[in-house]
């Protein structure tokens, strides 16, 4: 039950990733439209960018449950019974190690920002924590879902990234009901 929850958290930041990767093209339309008529979108450049940076990270966790992240399964496939489950375990600890610790770090850095009251330095000041927002959503969101699946591996069940990777050709894992 915890695992459709989180998996609704993930599908609503990938669509929102969506709709930031619309918005790219929308500014970069309207700038280049601009450039025909001999005038510019302030700060499009700039916006343009914290779109890219909230695509980024709010589609990572979707990414992750999709088994659509590069990984090196080498040791993992090649080992065989309590070995390869130990290596699983291992591999996923250190990435939710490492996610938790970025996550952590780019919240502190959001909420400093807003305490601050930091404003970006583009023609267009827009306060700081909002662009970084999305970055320290989507960073969150994929510590949890790394966290969600070394959990699993640790009580024996299979990580949800594997039923997409067991069989690439089914899309989205997560459609099924």
């Amino acid at each position: 039950m915890l695992t459709r929850a989180l998996d609704g958290l993930y599908r609503g930041a990938g669509a929102l990733a969506g709709v930031f990767l619309v918005a790219i093209a929308v500014i970069v339309t309207a700038q280049i439209g601009a450039r025909f008529v001999d005038a510019s979108v302030p700060s499009s450049d700039e916006f343009a960018g914290f779109c890219l940076a909230a695509t980024s990270f709010l589609g990572l966790a979707y990414a992750f449950r999709c088994g659509s992240h590069i990984r090196v399964t080498l040791f993992v496939q090649g080992a065989r019974g309590r070995a390869r489950q130990a290596l699983l375990i291992l591999a996923l600890a250190i990435g939710a190690a490492m996610s938790v610790l970025f996550a952590w770090h780019t919240v502190v850095m959001v909420a400093q920002n807003y305490v601050r009251g930091e404003v970006t330095s583009g023609l267009v000041p827009l306060p700081l924590w909002l662009p970084q927002l999305g970055m320290a959503v989507g960073a969150v969101l994929f510590a949890l879902a790394i966290t969600e699946d070394l959990v699993r591996a640790v009580l024996g069940v299979p990580p949800v990234f594997a039923a997409s990777e067991a069989d690439p050709a089914a899309g989205d894992p997560h459609d099924a009901g």
